[in-house]
C-alpha cells in the first residue's frame, strides 16, 4: 500500500498512519502538508500512490482541493477526511469527487481500510486499460527513446547533446526531470554521453547531502541513457535572483553553496560548472547543487572532457580553468566568489562583448569594488576572487566560516542600526 496523505494537523497524519501500518505494517505513507509544501504541481497524477487522502485543510480549502484533484483526467482515488460525521459535509465531498469520507477524529478502522482495497482495486484496474491506451503509448516517449515507468509531462529544455523533460515516476511517486541523450560511441570506442551519465549519477549517489540534487535511476531504452533526477518546481538561484535578495539572504545561499561544495571536495570531485543555474531552490529557499556532466573526480582513469577544449561558463570561470590549467578545490571557490558578487550586487564582475575577453578579465582585471554600503563585504569578495589560487581560502570549511561570520556581524549592524 502506498499512500499520499494531504494533511495539515501531524496528529491527524499520525492516526491515519496507524490505521494504515496496523493493517500493512510495510505501507508507504508519505505526508503533504500544504501549509509546508504548497500545491501539487499542476502535471501531478499521483499514479504511483494506490490512493490519496485528503484532509479538509484551513478555511474548508479542502473541498477545492477535492474538486481540482478529482478533475485530473487519471489521477488517484481520493478519500476525504471530514471535520465531524455529518450528512451533508459527507454529500459535499462526494459530489466533488471523493471515492469515500471518514471523519477525521473517529476513524472506523475497518470501513476505513476497506475504503483503501477498494480504491487500490479501482485505481489499478483504471491504470492496467490506460497502460495499453495509445496515450499512454505516447506518454512514455521521450524523443525517440520509450521508456516505461515514466509518463512525460512536458519538455523542460533542448540542448545540443540532452533533452531534459519533466514526467512522472511511478516508482518515485513524484515528477522527476529525465534527462535524456542518445548513447554513441566514439572512435574509440567509449560512449561519452554514457560516461558523463554514469559519472553524474555515482557522484550523486556517492555524496549524500541535503545540498546536493537526489538522482534517482540510471537507465538504457532504445539506445538512449537516461538520469531521473529531482525535480525543483522553485526553479533556480538565477530566477531568484531576479526577484531580489538582500545582503543577508545572499550571504545565507553562498553559505549553503559553500557546504555542497565542501562534500564534493571531501570526496575528491571538483563542480568546474558552478552557476546560478546550476544551483537550484527547495522549499524555504534551501539549495540544491545540480549537473555534474562537467565535474571531475579524481579516481577516474580517464578524461570524458575533450583535450585542448575549454568548458564550463566563461562569466564564472577561475582565470587557470579559463586558461586550461590544473584546476583543485580553489577554482570551484572563485567561482562561488563571482556567483556571490553577482547576488550581492545583481551584476557579474566582468563583462565583455565575447567569451576570450572576458576569460582575459578574470586573469588580469582588478577585482571589482562593492557598492559603499557593501564595502564592510569587501575582503571576502576579494578572498574568494584572487587571481592566484593560493591568494584565495584554502578549502570550503574557511569559505563556510568566513560567511558564517560575515552573515552575523551584517544582521547584528542592521538590527543596531534600526535600534
Amino acid at each position: 500500500m502506498r499512500l499520499l496523505l494531504i494533511e495539515e494537523d501531524p496528529k491527524v497524519r499520525a492516526l491515519i498512519r496507524h490505521h494504515v501500518s496496523c493493517h500493512w505494517p510495510e505501507a508507504q505513507v508519505r505526508a503533504h502538508p500544504p501549509a509546508v509544501r504548497g500545491s501539487l504541481p499542476a502535471e501531478f497524477l499521483a499514479q504511483g500512490y494506490d490512493a490519496v487522502v485528503l484532509g479538509n485543510l484551513r478555511d474548508g480549502q479542502g473541498l477545492t482541493w477535492l474538486r481540482e484533484l478529482s478533475g485530473r483526467a487519471g489521477f488517484a482515488p481520493v478519500i476525504f477526511l471530514c471535520d465531524r460525521d455529518d450528512e451533508a459535509a459527507r454529500a459535499r465531498a462526494t459530489e466533488a469527487g471523493a471515492c469515500g469520507v471518514i471523519v477525521k477524529r473517529r476513524v472506523d478502522h475497518a470501513y476505513f481500510i476497506e475504503l483503501l482495497k477498494q480504491a487500490r482495486r479501482e485505481h489499478r484496474r483504471a491504470l492496467a486499460d490506460w497502460r495499453i491506451s495509445p496515450e499512454a503509448q505516447e506518454s512514455h516517449r521521450f524523443g525517440d527513446a520509450r521508456i516505461p515507468g515514466y509518463r512525460r509531462a512536458r519538455l523542460l529544455a533542448r540542448g545540443s547533446v540532452s533533452q531534459l523533460y519533466v514526467a512522472e515516476s511511478e516508482k518515485v511517486g513524484a515528477l522527476v526531470v529525465l534527462k535524456v541523450t542518445p548513447s554513441r560511441r566514439d572512435g574509440s570506442g567509449v560512449d561519452q554521453a554514457l560516461a558523463r551519465f554514469i559519472q553524474e549519477y555515482e557522484i550523486a549517489q556517492r555524496v549524500r547531502h541535503a545540498n546536493i540534487v537526489r538522482l534517482y535511476e540510471l537507465g538504457v531504452a532504445d539506445d538512449h541513457a537516461y538520469l531521473a533526477m529531482e525535480y525543483f518546481d522553485h526553479g533556480d538561484l538565477r530566477r531568484r535572483m531576479r526577484r531580489g535578495l538582500s545582503s543577508s539572504e545572499a550571504l545565507g545561499f553562498a553559505v549553503q553553496i559553500a557546504r555542497a561544495l565542501g562534500a564534493l571536495h571531501t570526496e575528491g570531485i571538483l563542480h568546474r560548472d558552478l552557476k546560478p543555474g546550476n544551483v537550484m531552490l527547495r522549499i524555504n529557499e534551501q539549495i540544491a547543487l545540480i549537473d555534474f556532466g562537467l565535474a571531475k573526480h579524481e579516481a577516474l582513469e580517464f578524461e570524458i572532457t575533450d583535450a585542448g577544449l575549454i568548458f564550463g561558463t566563461p562569466h564564472y570561470m577561475s582565470p587557470e580553468q579559463g586558461h586550461g590549467q590544473e584546476l583543485d578545490a580553489r577554482s570551484d571557490l572563485y567561482s562561488l566568489g563571482v556567483v556571490l558578487y553577482e547576488m550581492l550586487t545583481g551584476q557579474k564582475p566582468y563583462s565583455a562583448d565575447n567569451p576570450m575577453a572576458i576569460i582575459y578579465m578574470h586573469r588580469n582585471a582588478p577585482v571589482p569594488r562593492l557598492p559603499a554600503a557593501l564595502a564592510a563585504l569587501q575582503p571576502l569578495v576579494d578572498r574568494l576572487l584572487g587571481k592566484r589560487p593560493d591568494e584565495r581560502y584554502s578549502n570550503a570549511e574557511q569559505v563556510v566560516q568566513a560567511l558564517d561570520a560575515a552573515r552575523t556581524a551584517w544582521l547584528l549592524n542592521a538590527a543596531a542600526v534600526r535600534a
